[in-house]
């Protein structure tokens, strides 16, 4: 199973590089039409991280899309795997793909995209959570650009109650500890509602299966927006004032 998974992720990244084809169009348009001069780095640093995100969605959104597509979630509980070897084979060949996209990033951009690379690992696990839930790559796009919303609200948020508290960190690790405890309080219950769902799975339509899914996907995001618009006011008049 874990070479398909692997073929899979593979052919998802083959995928997601069609997006590289705007670099050159971009070389084109601007040498005989826009004349803005822009920059080749520039140019190629954009088609980069476009395809980081369009890889981290796309393969986070498609995990069960062969079963869905095959109706193959019979065979595929049928293998002697418990369920949390079939999630370890089907979500490790992609993560580790687009780990190595974030390190290439640090090679060919620079340090600082490597630094923010735990908004491709919240955008990449947020589509692997709602993928249960939505078959359609496009719904779970959107799906996936709210919870992106709800994570960057929370960062902001939560650098202003660090500042508040008078606790200080240098920039950068200030910066990286915020992001992984945003991307934790969005993540931990996303991926709970996510693996309860998955483990009581069978071969009944998924649609008929997702109580538990919602029942905890829906308070948890309920409550994480509740505490990002109770501090959201408070943030803003700091932002001004600073």
């Amino acid at each position: 199973m874990l070479k398909k998974e692997c073929l899979e992720a593979i052919k998802k990244l083959l995928e997601s590089l069609i997006i590289l084809i705007v670099i050159p169009l971009a070389i084109v348009w601007d040498k005989l039409v826009a004349h803005n001069g822009w920059p080749y780095a520039d140019i190629f640093k954009g088609g980069f991280i476009a395809t980081l995100v369009i890889y981290a969605v796309y393969a986070g959104a498609t995990i069960l899309l062969p079963e869905r597509r095959d109706r193959a979630f019979e065979y595929l509980f049928s293998l002697p795997l418990t369920r949390s070897r079939i999630i370890m084979a089907k979500v490790l060949p992609r993560f580790v793909i687009l780990a190595i996209l974030l390190l290439l990033s640090a090679v060919f951009i620079g340090p600082e995209l490597l630094a923010s690379g735990m908004i491709f690992i919240v955008l990449f696990f947020g589509a692997v959570s709602l993928s249960i839930a939505v078959q359609s790559v496009i719904l779970n796009l959107i799906g996936v650009t709210f919870l992106f919303s709800a994570f960057l609200q929370c960062f902001n948020v939560l650098s202003y109650l660090l500042w508040k508290l008078g606790l200080k960190f240098p920039s950068e690790l200030g910066s990286i500890f915020v992001q992984l405890c945003s991307a934790l309080l969005l993540l931990i219950p996303l991926w709970l509602a996510f693996w309860l769902t998955f483990k009581k799975l069978d071969v009944k339509p998924i649609r008929l299966q997702m109580r538990t899914y919602y029942s905890i996907l829906l308070p948890s995001l309920a409550g994480l927006v509740a505490f990002i618009l109770l501090f959201y006011k408070k943030y803003m008049s700091w932002i001004m004032a600073r």
